[in-house]
């Protein structure tokens, strides 16, 4: 705790998937709640979470308290902070912001938090403004968290968090509609869960480029180029190659691209070799994606073809299963694309790859996919 560290607030719509990409972007993580992490805060992490896609809030200088068991009371929870503010909290206009997470905390009021914690710090060095202060104080009341509907053992006892909200963190990435792109097709990816994608394939430090051997509408390279990376887009539907120049052009982000009509499993040819990059992509599935091999040898392709290009890279796939993935652990006898999930682990490996991390994501009642993340097999 202290100067040092730096706490990251999960935005609630898939816990597992937070820590995941908190994990991918920093050197490591300390998980302190479902929603919660905790790494050594510096100018370096702060950069690497700033345009994340399910981190919510960044918050450094942090103290907590953990509670076992019993209550504790508004002004207990604001002696503690007085305490910390001694030390963290720099001369100038702050205001206290509480924010339940889950259930929260002992049925604290979080009006009443912030009151407290008020009254206690201000005064003619440091006095309270809730429209334009310098400094915001956040604290969490952190309890159980069951809302998101995806499975998650991570379970810890109740906690209050408090520190300073980081000013240079934007917040929780929204992106732009696709709807509003030159190109669009229903089909097309959400920007969140392509930005995510895009984080995932991250080790700690960003990828030399992003490789996309799907395009389709151009999703993943437009989030990849408003990251300020190179990207390496193709599909063998000319429209699909037009289209994603188009909207990559609309988007102005400030990685270069090349893009070019190209079979998945000849990646290597036209692109040749390269090092420390990531292959990003959502391949096309058949009609019942889930409960057949429909487009497992375009798939398997593009791995193998994948790792001729780059035999030392990440990739970060989809894949789509049965809804059963989201019931718990996920199982080896889960259905992928018509096979067992044991099996199509294996079928990977063969290509060259080994998954490091599989998380199901909800399509609809009778549809989930696997956010599948892989590194090489040797």
């Amino acid at each position: 705790m202290g100067a040092g560290n730096l706490a990251l607030v999960g935005s609630g719509w898939h816990p597992p998937l937070f820590r995941e990409e908190a994990r991918s972007l920093l050197e490591s993580i300390e998980v302190l709640h479902p929603r919660i992490v905790s790494s050594s805060n510096s100018d370096s992490a702060v950069g690497r979470i700033s345009r994340a896609s399910l981190i919510d809030e960044a918050i450094e200088s942090t103290s907590r308290l953990w509670i076992d068991e019993g209550n504790i009371s508004a002004s207990e929870i604001a002696i503690h902070v007085e305490e910390w503010a001694q030390s963290f909290l720099p001369e100038g206009s702050f205001a206290v912001r509480a924010r339940n997470l889950g259930r929260g905390v002992c049925d604290l009021s979080r009006r009443e938090i912030e009151a407290e914690i008020g009254a206690r710090i201000s005064g003619k060095c440091r006095p309270v403004d809730l429209e334009e202060p310098e400094f915001e104080i956040s604290v969490l009341l952190a309890g159980q968290d069951d809302s998101s509907g995806y499975w998650d053992d991570t379970q810890r006892n109740d906690l209050i968090l408090w520190g300073l909200r980081n000013s240079k963190f934007a917040g929780t990435y929204n992106g732009t509609s696709p709807t509003d792109r030159p190109f669009f097709k229903p089909v097309t990816l959400d920007p969140r869960l392509a930005r995510l994608m895009v984080s995932l394939s991250f080790s700690c430090n960003p990828p030399s480029l992003i490789v996309d051997p799907f395009c389709g509408t151009g999703g993943i390279a437009i989030e990849a180029s408003l990251l300020g990376l190179d990207v390496l887009a193709s599909d063998l539907d000319s429209r699909m190659v037009e289209g994603t120049k188009s909207n990559l052009d609309w988007a102005m982000g400030s990685g270069p691209y090349k893009i070019e009509r190209c079979p998945a499993d000849s990646i290597h040819e036209i692109w040749g070799q390269v090092e420390d990059c990531s292959f990003v992509f959502d391949p096309p599935y058949g009609r019942n994606a889930w409960t057949s091999e429909d487009g497992l040898d375009v798939f398997l392709g593009a791995l193998s073809s994948a790792s001729k290009m780059c035999p030392g890279g990440t990739v970060c796939t989809m894949l789509p299963s049965s809804p059963d993935a989201l019931d718990g652990p996920l199982s080896e006898e889960v259905q992928v694309m018509g096979m067992g999930w044991a099996m199509m682990k294996e079928r990977i490996r063969e290509t060259g790859w080994s998954v490091s991390m599989a998380s199901p994501v909800r399509v609809h009642k009778s549809l989930s996919r696997l956010v599948v993340l892989c590194h090489p097999a040797h």
